[in-house]
């Protein structure tokens, strides 16, 4: 079920004689029933039953406005011209998230198709392949790579129905032209048949391990072999990538991993592509939360919304 943008979440901070200083004061919310905004296109998938088919725990439903408040008092460093627009989320009811997972594609796929840039917020990580089919119905017959900072290959099966766990393995069934770069996979937590589909697949991946060990620039070298392979690409950002205690308001806390300094380059990176066409983050559930999480996941919104309008 969709639901437009709701401008009573946009209010923050208000200093006196500031009026479009911080994000809450200039974000727009919009009807994709009505129109596709132009720029940036916040849009939310509240859900978490994947994690709970994957058995993981819930409460990601909420993560989409947990990530919003979050950015509502960040300061505006690009001009006017450059809009963000607040249209909303899709919703699963009941148990129907296959039926979501379609409808948010369709968003997705209208938002790249007009040329916006879509930043989907969650959710459990199931909103990745609802954001890939989007992308890839939009691309058909062209290279998509799909960038995943994740300790989790998600390349379970789901005989029991899609889940967060199996959403790339549901995009490599379905779409010949999906290609896929995890980084910051823990052997620890994939078995080994996730390996041996990655190796038939033909696909290369960053373990964890490379990713805490190996310099910036050869890291970089190794994305943009990856890139430069593909005609589009799109980022997925789950938030369990990074060290529990950094990120503990996500469905799966982990204990051996990355930290900002880690992430952050690679994405700022990746966000000078001219190639990458969407972003989201994931697995955000403020039932655990502190603050840390949603800020830090708002941070990555930031850097894509300053990062993308430096480049244009």
């Amino acid at each position: 079920m969709y639901r437009p943008g709701n401008q009573s979440i946009w209010k923050g901070r208000q200093d006196p004689g500031s009026t479009k200083d911080l994000w809450h004061q200039i974000t727009q919310t919009g009807d994709l029933n009505a129109e596709i905004p132009q720029g940036f296109c916040f849009l939310g998938f509240c859900s978490d039953v994947g994690v709970k088919r994957n058995l993981g725990r819930t409460g990601a439903v909420d993560g989409p406005d947990a990530i919003r408040k979050a950015m509502v008092n960040l300061a505006v460093h690009f001009n006017e011209n450059t809009r963000l627009t607040d249209v909303g989320d899709v919703v699963v009811s009941g148990e129907q998230l296959e039926n979501a997972q379609k409808e948010f594609a369709r968003y997705v796929e209208a938002m790249v198709k007009a040329g916006s840039f879509p930043i989907l917020l969650g959710g459990g990580h199931e909103i990745s392949y609802a954001h890939g089919k989007g992308v890839l119905d939009s691309f058909q017959g062209q290279k998509v790579g799909m960038i995943n900072f994740d300790p989790h290959f998600d390349l379970r099966q789901y005989p029991q129905g899609p889940h967060s766990g199996s959403w790339a393995n549901q995009l490599f069934e379905e779409y010949s032209n999906f290609h896929y770069l995890p980084i910051g996979i823990n052997e620890a937590v994939n078995i080994a048949s996730m390996f041996e589909l990655m190796r038939e697949k033909d696909q290369s991946f960053i373990s964890m391990e490379e990713l805490l060990e190996e310099s910036e620039e050869d890291l970089q070298a190794r994305i943009n072999f990856f890139i430069d392979q593909m005609d589009k690409v799109c980022i997925t950002l789950d938030l369990d990538v990074f060290s529990a205690g950094i990120a503990p308001g996500v469905s799966a806390v982990n204990p051996y991993g990355a930290l900002p300094h880690h992430i952050k380059p690679l994405i700022s990176q990746i966000l000078q592509s001219e190639k990458l066409v969407s972003f989201d983050v994931a697995e955000m559930s403020p039932k655990y939360d502190d603050g840390r999480t949603a800020k830090l996941a708002a941070s990555f919104v930031y850097d894509v919304v300053t990062s993308r309008y430096l480049t244009e």
